[in-house]
């Protein structure tokens, strides 16, 4: 079976906001599962869990069909990636990192720790970003159309 996973493409002052866990090597756009919800409900939800606030979703960008390993399980998923903003009165857009708690674990994991950070996007190649055709297309946000990716790691 697909697993639907959603995502938040948050710009701001032509910085991406991404995260990882205290396991992790790489960084990911904050998002996560789909559940019984519309995609954009998901998102929604996945923000409040992760960030502990409102967002607005702006237009779909990204439609991936990715198919990867996870801790030696092949996982096979279909991913909607949002353009999101922030509200403007949120205390996150002037944090260059910061620490929030998942407590609603994926996979039957226990809570853990998110680190999240602002990077430059003209910077991305510089650090692992996952999936990878991530570094590539989050350099390429100002295009209008959407656009479907297929990948197999």
């Amino acid at each position: 079976m697909k697993h639907v996973r959603t995502a938040a493409i948050i710009t701001h002052q032509n910085k991406i906001l991404l995260h990882s866990n205290q396991e992790e090597d790489y960084w990911t756009l904050p998002g996560g599962a789909v559940e019984k919800e519309s995609t954009k409900e998901g998102l929604k939800r996945e923000m409040k869990e992760e960030l502990g606030e409102d967002v607005a979703i702006l237009e779909l960008s990204i439609i991936a069909e990715n198919r990867f390993l996870y801790r030696g399980e092949e996982i096979d998923s279909i991913e909607f990636y949002y353009a999101v903003k922030l509200l403007p009165e949120s205390s996150l857009l002037n944090q260059p990192t910061f620490t929030k708690i998942e407590e609603f674990g994926q996979y039957g994991e226990e809570a853990y720790k998110l680190h999240f950070k602002w990077f430059d996007i003209d910077k991305l190649k510089n650090i692992t970003i996952l999936p990878t055709f991530l570094e590539t297309e989050l350099a390429n946000l100002s295009r209008k159309n959407i656009l479907h990716l297929e990948q197999t790691t």
